[in-house]
């Protein structure tokens, strides 16, 4: 926590969303700070921090945004603001798992992770070196998941793509993937959500070889 930069939007991943929050108005007690606490942030709440980022301030102001779980619709109503944020504005947004935010809102801030126990993010794929035969098999291998389980692994894939294997998805392949979250929270199959994900990486490398 000491070395966060809050200079700039961010995600917080954290265990005690209440600390984690205290602990910032300690940090952040020179300037403004507006706190949106929810269990739920919802869609009428996104409205009212875009209403509160235009009001203009001589300090810098800073947004904390503090949820255990983030609808679709509010995310995706904070997208241009986040992307363009007003003049001596900063958005910080506190959680307890990744796998709350849709692709298009984690592709724009800097996440970073201070839970005690940390989530895995590893894959038992290369999605550089994959081949269709890997791609089957990893799909079969987890094709009866739980909806969350599958949620969760979308979002590790869309994570490693960016970070760590460095592929520069456009938006039409960020959308997929953020579709496919949507889906799953409609209990879509999961091998169709992973067939869809892991296709348009693959079909990606196949065009550029």
């Amino acid at each position: 926590m000491n070395e966060l930069d809050l200079k700039n939007n961010l995600i917080i991943i954290c265990d005690d969303l209440e600390s984690t929050k205290d602990e910032l108005h300690l940090k952040l007690e020179r300037y403004i700070i507006k706190e949106f606490c929810r269990d739920e942030f919802l869609i009428e709440d996104a409205k009212f921090v875009t209403k509160e980022a235009y009001i203009k301030e001589d300090k810098t102001k800073y947004l904390l945004i503090c949820a255990k779980s983030f609808n679709i619709y509010a995310q995706n109503s904070l997208l241009k603001i986040l992307e363009e944020s007003p003049s001596n504005t900063i958005f910080i947004i506190i959680s307890n798992s990744k796998s709350n935010f849709l692709p298009t809102i984690r592709s724009r801030l800097k996440i970073v992770n201070i839970l005690k126990h940390k989530q895995k993010d590893k894959l038992e794929i290369d999605l550089c070196k994959m081949d269709l035969n890997e791609i089957f098999l990893f799909i079969k291998e987890h094709q009866r998941i739980s909806k969350n389980q599958s949620k969760e692994l979308m979002q590790t894939i869309f994570y490693e793509a960016i970070h760590k294997y460095e592929i520069k998805l456009n938006e039409q392949e960020i959308e997929v993937f953020e579709n496919a979250l949507q889906l799953a929270d409609l209990n879509t199959r999961t091998d169709f959500l992973l067939s869809t994900a892991l296709l348009t990486i693959f079909n990606r490398d196949e065009k550029q070889k």
